[in-house]
């Protein structure tokens, strides 16, 4: 397995487990069960659904020799929280399914030898700990919904 293959197998892995949670919840549930002291199951899925498809454009882009981008992180997730505080869980949830599914078809459309140690790296190992980092939040969340 090369390094290609071990980091979508890593990547996949947190996927699933985050979908297998979120068949879980309904728009009241999504609503009502908070993964964080200001957001919701809901506000959680809107933050993924654009941080993953934000990583599969960098990926993508940086893979073809774009240029480093900098970004106002507080802001944006601001924004991102304003915007999908407006939709329904139910309709969100697609929107991060395709978000995932286009960040995995980027990690694997990058030659192997762009996966070490560059900024192509760091996109994906921080869209793997992204799901690591929120985790807690939402199991136990889940743990509530019983």
């Amino acid at each position: 397995m090369d390094v290609r293959d071990a980091l979508v197998q890593r990547l996949t892995k947190r996927v699933a487990r985050m979908r297998e949670t979120l068949d879980r919840f309904d728009d009241a549930s999504a609503e009502r069960e908070k993964v964080g002291p200001n957001r919701n199951v809901r506000d959680l899925v809107g933050h993924f659904a654009y941080w993953s498809g934000e990583a599969a454009t960098r990926i993508t882009d940086l893979a073809r020799g774009a240029p480093s981008k900098d970004y106002e992180v507080d802001r944006i997730n601001d924004e991102v929280f304003r915007k999908y505080r407006r939709m329904r869980y139910v309709m969100i949830v697609p929107q991060l399914r395709s978000a995932e599914e286009q960040l995995l078809r980027a990690v694997r459309a990058v030659p192997s030898s762009m996966l070490i140690e560059s900024e192509v790296r760091e996109w994906v190992d921080t869209a793997i700990a992204h799901y690591d980092h929120h985790w807690d939040g939402l199991s136990d969340a889940l743990k509530r919904l019983g």
